[in-house]
């Protein structure tokens, strides 16, 4: 049975200012994999970061209004840096082969300039985008045949079946996965997913307790593909010691 590829959620930000290259070195470190939120600025450059406003100092900022160059002009008190999506790719550039990178995007157009980029660097079959919205998706399939589609399903939805999900439209549209958040990863939901020929990964598993319940769950050979944690040391330690 293959362990769960485990993403460190914004880096590990249980341990560092999120979305920041040191933060992404340290899930690296840890033998995890990168989760970013990512979207554009002003003048199309994307950058990794989850708010769409900046409130500093009784100012509220749009980061769709400002360029790269005003937002890197920003003094935050926490002293971060926001990087661009190119600088986080650059930096890892030549890690090892199993590193991949899971990219939430603010809308289309921030899919389709990622694209573009892990194009530039040969790295497209690393890469997937997660997504929530159906549109969204349909945009990006049409878009690119080749770039890995993984569905964010919405947390309201407490019980995984042909009624709740589309599954028909996902197979369509190719997407390779259903991402649930951790409390809605029981064995029914998890059952359902592989029933319906997708991969299961679980995001929000941040708790031990949280942590070893998605690592157990096991059905026909399967098990939970994939993990996000702001903790990925942890979870890592606790996969390796599981005897499959």
């Amino acid at each position: 049975m293959i362990k769960p590829y485990i993403f460190g959620h914004r880096g590990a930000m249980g341990y560092c200012i999120e979305n920041t290259l040191p933060c992404f070195k340290k899930a690296v470190e840890f033998g995890a994999g990168i989760e970013a939120d990512i979207q554009l600025t002003k003048d199309n450059q994307l950058i990794c970061f989850h708010d769409y406003h900046i409130e500093l100092n009784s100012k509220r900022y749009n980061l769709k209004n400002l360029t790269l160059y005003e937002l890197k002009s920003i003094k935050f008190n926490d002293n971060r840096e926001i990087p661009t999506t190119e600088e986080l790719i650059k930096k890892f550039q030549y890690q090892n082969n199993t590193l991949r990178y899971s990219f939430d995007i603010r809308d289309n157009f921030t899919g389709y300039e990622l694209i573009k980029l892990t194009k530039k660097f040969n790295i497209l079959e690393k890469v997937e985008i997660t997504e929530r919205r159906l549109n969204h998706i349909l945009h990006l399939r049409k878009y690119n045949e080749e770039v890995k589609i993984v569905h964010t399903l919405p947390v309201i939805i407490s019980k995984i079946n042909k009624k709740t999900v589309n599954f028909d439209f996902f197979k369509e549209v190719r997407v390779i996965a259903i991402n649930i958040i951790s409390w809605r990863a029981t064995f029914a939901n998890f059952k359902e997913i592989v029933d319906n020929g997708f991969k299961c990964y679980v995001w929000g598993v941040n708790s031990k307790t949280r942590m070893k319940r998605v690592l157990n769950l096991k059905y026909k050979g399967a098990c939970v593909n994939a993990i996000y944690s702001d903790y990925p040391d942890i979870v890592i330690n606790l996969r390796d010691k599981i005897k499959r």
